[in-house]
């Protein structure tokens, strides 16, 4: 699984995130949480890439209001084309890039413990492939998104035994990706990745990220 991530260094993003755009008022975050705004990189049907704001809970194409009652923030890829909502998405070609610095895991679980914070080797951003699509909210066309989770790699397997986000680094592999919705893409990581143990919980780290979106 992957549900909190940090979408902080948009300075580096340029050079390491295929399609990305700086966005006009981008506030950076280090405890993003699953039905939040992020900023994504997503190619639409007709094969324009842009740079959109979207939560990070995918709802049903073309549905309203905002719903929550399943848990859509995240993709296996093994059962991608087994259930409902995926195919639709993967048919119209509505591929995206989650653009991050690192993400955070909890090898220990409960309540008020501290996570592991995990990064590609150097620190250096990287993107989580993933769907978009469109719902609609008071009549306005808004943005939702997921990102897949695969096999744990060697690496993860200490910290979470079941699944890990599909990270792509290098930045063909992105384009690949957004282009051409290659599904060899959609594996376990082979590069070098690091982790650190945080000293408090990314609540009390970052207290002004605690509101509400």
């Amino acid at each position: 699984m992957c549900g909190r991530a940090s979408q902080a260094e948009i300075k580096a993003y340029k050079q390491k995130i295929q399609g990305w755009l700086a966005p006009n008022g981008f506030i950076p975050r280090h405890n993003l949480r699953p039905t939040e705004p992020a900023w994504i990189v997503a190619r639409r049907g007709d094969g324009v890439i842009k740079t959109i704001e979207a939560r990070w809970w995918c709802q049903w194409e073309g549905s309203h209001p905002f719903d929550t009652k399943y848990p859509t923030f995240n993709a296996r890829v093994e059962t991608m084309h087994s259930k409902k909502l995926w195919p639709d998405l993967l048919k119209k070609g509505q591929r995206c890039l989650f653009p991050i610095d690192s993400f955070y895991e909890w090898p220990i679980k409960g309540k008020g413990l501290p996570p592991v914070e995990i990064f590609v080797k150097g620190r250096e951003p990287f993107a989580l492939a993933g769907l978009w699509s469109r719902y609609f909210e008071d009549g306005e066309a808004r943005y939702s998104f997921t990102t897949f989770t695969t096999n744990p790699n060697e690496f993860m397997k200490p910290i979470h035994e079941k699944a890990m986000p599909v990270i792509l680094a290098d930045i063909d592999e992105q384009k690949l990706w957004l282009q051409d919705g290659d599904e060899e893409l959609l594996r376990p990581f082979e590069g070098e990745m690091e982790s650190v143990a945080l000293p408090d919980t990314l609540e009390h780290l970052y207290p002004d990220e605690n509101r509400k979106y």
